[in-house]
């Protein structure tokens, strides 16, 4: 038996093709076609947040190591309180040498998705045949309350 589906109108105005996107860019680029960055800062909004920031940081150790400029001298160079200097730095000290940093959230960039397993790889299952023979079940018994004896 054949069952026919009617499906409503749409609106040509309404479907994509239709559509006039306009293509305004943001402050990283005039345009998304001219855009330098491996993903759009719209699709992950915080991604953009981080790589200035994680840039920022990795300059800040820079200029402490070879410049040696004092916490306020970095301080005054990059735009930044003293309180920042020594978070990045505190950050840096706490992540041992060949180790990278831990992630401080539940949440993942779009970019690291393809680098991480998803899910957990599932526990093995146990063993069930053929039985062992410690595992050979006990006798039942199948006696009346008569059978069974108190101490």
């Amino acid at each position: 038996m054949m069952t026919t589906v009617s499906l409503s109108h749409v609106r040509a105005d309404r479907l994509p093709e239709n559509m006039r996107y306009a293509d305004d860019g943001c402050e990283v680029a005039r345009s998304c076609f001219t855009c330098p960055l491996p993903m759009c800062k719209y699709d992950d909004p915080g991604w953009l947040q981080r790589e200035h920031r994680r840039t920022r940081d990795t300059a800040v150790l820079r200029a402490r190591r070879t410049d040696r400029l004092s916490v306020a001298e970095v301080a005054r160079r990059f735009g930044i309180s003293t309180r920042t200097v020594h978070r990045i730095l505190k950050q840096h000290r706490e992540v041992p040498a060949g180790r990278s940093k831990p992630a401080r959230s539940s949440l993942l960039s779009v970019l690291a998705l393809h680098r991480r397993p998803l899910f957990r790889a599932p526990a093995p299952l146990p063993r069930i045949w053929p039985p062992a023979e410690s595992d050979a079940p006990a006798p039942i018994h199948r006696g009346g309350a008569r059978e069974r004896v108190h101490a």
